[in-house]
């Protein structure tokens, strides 16, 4: 075949010109079509409705399943929870992890437990302290360290030493398979619960029935529910007075207490919350819980709709609403004569509510009293929404915070 020359060539391009530049248009535009197609689909085209089904069928699938996994969960951390609180309870197995992780420390002071994790058959604690790197136990301890946190089997390792503070755990929720304590005698003084106003009554609630049980010998030695006569953050069997009321006992009675005083209120105002903060700067035995954002408060926990409490500073992210189901059960219409089995092994009498009462006699027939006074305004309960957001502490917002120098308290650091 004979190679065309350039004028044969010229005149076939001349001939088919219109042709050519036709086909060479449409390629073109074809070329362009598919330049475009394939950006607008990794952009708006194919892709992006693929992912937009795979995201609304997987959310779709996920809240049916929701509710049945919340349900499941639920149920297993009751289970949780009663396995825990049967027989001898969780109270003297987690005094006895914290004072053995506190002895394993060798007389370091500025180390201390404060949570427990109490499973089936280990203990887990975890320390706080300076620094980052959490320090080692003693070597013949048994405690196996993964960072701030230790743990051993079942029974625990002896003590070999003493411990300066006498535990306080109270339970605050479930996390997998064990029961989380906090030890409410390791805190500053004052423990807030904020959040949503449902979820903290309940918490708060729970954490009371706890405390109410070691009156008379087992950590608690006197329990004030400062909340007026129809606010159900307590049972009614408990002792109540108003807040100024409970204020000024806390504050004339010098008696040497021999465990803690626990006071549980609502979130007071400024002028309340100052008094508060210096009465408890003065008694290092004096336990605030207070129910509702407190600023100035450094152990706040943090309880939220779907049944969880958190405390970030704390380490603790744990499911309340099981606990909170089995501690509200347990409530009983008078004060028990003695104090459950898991509030302490050998557990002797209580010493009834009716007998510390602090409410006046009735006056005689032949005896001029003056009329009784009138009865204290009930501080406003905060709103939902105040209640949720953390606000920038200001000056007119209640602080608790003292001019005074505090006594020596073990959880501050």
């Amino acid at each position: 075949m004979d190679t065309p020359s350039l004028s044969e060539l010229g005149g076939f391009l001349d001939t088919h010109r219109q042709t050519l530049l036709t086909v060479l248009t449409v390629v073109e535009l074809a070329i362009l079509l598919v330049l475009l197609l394939r950006r607008v689909n990794r952009r708006y085209g194919l892709r992006h409705l693929g992912r937009r089904l795979r995201r609304g069928i997987t959310d779709t699938a996920r809240g049916l399943v929701a509710p049945i996994v919340g349900r499941l969960r639920a149920r297993r951390g009751m289970r949780v929870v009663a396995a825990r609180f049967a027989g001898p309870g969780p109270v003297p197995t987690a005094r006895a992890g914290i004072m053995s992780a506190g002895a394993a420390l060798g007389g370091q002071d500025e180390w201390w437990p404060y949570l427990v994790l109490l499973g089936d058959q280990e203990v887990g604690v975890r320390v706080a302290g300076p620094g980052s790197t959490a320090l080692r136990p003693l070597a013949e301890s048994g405690w196996q360290v993964s960072g701030h946190l230790w743990r051993t089997r079942r029974p625990l390792p002896p003590m070999s030493g003493a411990v300066s503070t006498a535990p306080l755990p109270v339970a605050v929720g479930v996390r997998a398979r064990d029961l989380v304590l906090l030890d409410l005698g390791r805190c500053p003084g004052v423990v807030s619960v904020h959040g949503a106003p449902g979820a903290v009554d309940r918490l708060v609630s729970a954490m009371t029935v706890q405390l109410a049980a070691m009156i008379g010998g087992h950590g608690v030695d006197r329990l004030i529910v400062a909340v007026p006569p129809d606010d159900d953050l307590a049972t009614a069997d408990l002792e109540r007075q108003g807040l100024p009321e409970a204020l000024t006992l806390l504050a004339t009675d010098q008696a040497a207490a021999v465990g803690r005083r626990v006071l549980v209120c609502r979130r007071p105002d400024a002028a309340t919350a100052a008094r508060l903060a210096s009465l408890v700067a003065d008694d290092p035995t004096l336990l605030v819980l207070v129910a509702g954002y407190l600023p100035g408060s450094r152990w706040r926990l943090r309880a939220d709709t779907d049944g969880r409490v958190s405390a970030p500073e704390l380490a603790l992210d744990a499911e309340s609403a099981p606990l909170v189901r089995i501690a509200r059960s347990r409530r009983r219409p008078t004060v028990p004569t003695t104090s459950p089995a898991w509030a302490e092994e050998d557990s002797p009498a209580a010493t009834p509510v009716s007998a510390v009462s602090s409410a006046p006699a009735a006056p005689t027939a032949d005896v001029d009293t003056p009329p009784p006074p009138p009865p204290p305004t009930p501080t406003p309960t905060p709103t939902g929404n105040d209640d949720l957001i953390e606000r920038t502490p200001e000056t007119h917002r209640p602080m608790a915070h003292s001019s005074a120098e505090p006594a020596g308290r073990p959880g501050d650091r």
